[in-house]
């Protein structure tokens, strides 16, 4: 073996994805755990690598075939994410799979697209009635600032600017999807809820999850919302997938829903999704914040905060229509007088014409009674 040969292990893996962002990494050793659980089961050992790298192509495929059933409880689209993580660490590890064999031989669980239950408001004011301060505060941050579950759980107080009745809130780009910063909101019901606890906290310390790996962070969070929808009746689950019809999910989908209803490309801006377009990209936290605001009665939970902000969109609203109405007693002012200087100088023309036609209709009736006279004064001989 030369000096630059490495032997190639799961840790040796581990190093090679090092860089990548620590939900990412998770996700492999999820993938991986499954798969060493299926080969103990199936034949015994933890790590079967060896004995796939002497098999013959056809073992190979059969031994992924019988992991894929194996999997078969789980949804389709876990299974084609957990092959994808699997097939990479096989490639890492000397076994290649050609994706037209892929094709060819193995077969995964045709994809069922249930229709997905819509979150209602009702539901949503049950759920946080049955969890406890903490875990409540939480749903409603992630709610009113549009965030993935992989994101709150990763937040830090750093990342928070709180000299504003809303809390902004900087999402830095190694824990947003696509790598992305951006900047989005709490709505000012979640603000004050969250502002207690805040004060007990430094810089560095993560908002509301307590495990510092966020897997774990994601997989508390989704039990305690389980135990929750169990105790209020709301555990309804799809048929295809057996996964509940609410879940960690369901709270951003739901402040997606209601922003997207009146402005779909703000939504999708704070909410760290593509395709929005891109004027939003230049402005300022403050403007953003203007535009949150006008809609954030959409985000608000509690029924007596809904009023209150109903109230106080009512009185922007009312302070917004009397500056409209003297804008337009100005401009009926200014149309006034346009007009009257209008008429005046249609008048004085019409008087020009006049007098001028006038003027034409005078010298003629000087001119024939000039004609009769000469007439006169030749006739009698004195012209």
């Amino acid at each position: 073996m030369g000096i630059l040969s490495v032997n190639r292990t799961k840790d040796t893996f581990k190093d090679r994805i090092a860089s990548q962002k620590q939900g990412s990494q998770e996700g492999y050793w999820i993938a991986i755990d499954n798969f060493e659980k299926f080969s103990m089961e199936k034949f015994g050992k933890v790590n079967i690598i060896p004995d796939m790298l002497s098999a013959t192509e056809n073992e190979v495929f059969d031994t992924l075939q019988a992991w894929i059933n194996w999997n078969s409880e789980r949804a389709q689209s876990t299974i084609s994410v957990y092959f994808s993580r699997i097939r990479k660490y096989l490639h890492y590890m000397g076994i290649k799979l050609d994706s037209q064999d892929i094709k060819n031989e193995l077969q995964f669980k045709h994809k069922v697209e249930e229709e997905l239950y819509g979150l209602t408001l009702e539901d949503i004011q049950k759920i946080l009635g049955n969890l406890e301060y903490h875990t409540k505060v939480q749903f409603m941050c992630q709610l009113s600032g549009l965030m993935r579950i992989g994101e709150i759980v990763q937040l830090r107080k750093r990342n928070l600017i709180l000299d504003k009745q809303n809390i902004i809130v900087k999402i830095p780009p190694e824990i947003a999807k696509f790598n992305k910063a951006r900047t989005t909101f709490f709505s000012r019901e979640a603000s004050v809820l969250l502002r207690p606890k805040l004060r007990d906290l430094d810089d560095d310390d993560l908002v509301f999850a307590t495990n510092e790996i966020s897997h774990h962070a994601e997989t508390n969070a989704e039990q305690k919302l389980r135990r929750a929808i169990n105790r209020v009746g709301l555990n309804m689950r799809y048929t295809s997938t057996n996964r509940y019809f609410i879940n960690t999910h369901s709270f951003r989908a739901y402040g997606i829903t209601k922003l997207s209803r009146h402005d779909p490309n703000f939504a999708k801006k704070i909410a760290g999704q593509k395709g929005y377009m891109l004027q939003y990209d230049r402005i300022g936290d403050d403007e953003k914040l203007e535009i949150y605001q006008k809609y954030e009665s959409n985000l608000t939970i509690d029924n007596t905060a809904i009023q209150k902000a109903e109230i106080e969109k009512l009185k922007t609203e009312k302070d917004e229509l009397k500056v409209l109405q003297k804008n337009l007693e100005i401009m009926k002012e200014d149309s006034s007088k346009y007009k009257e200087d209008n008429v005046r100088e249609i008048i004085n023309a019409e008087l020009s014409k006049m007098l001028k036609n006038q003027d034409g209709k005078l010298i003629k009736e000087l001119d024939d009674e000039n004609d009769k006279l000469r007439a006169k004064l030749k006739k009698a001989g004195l012209e």
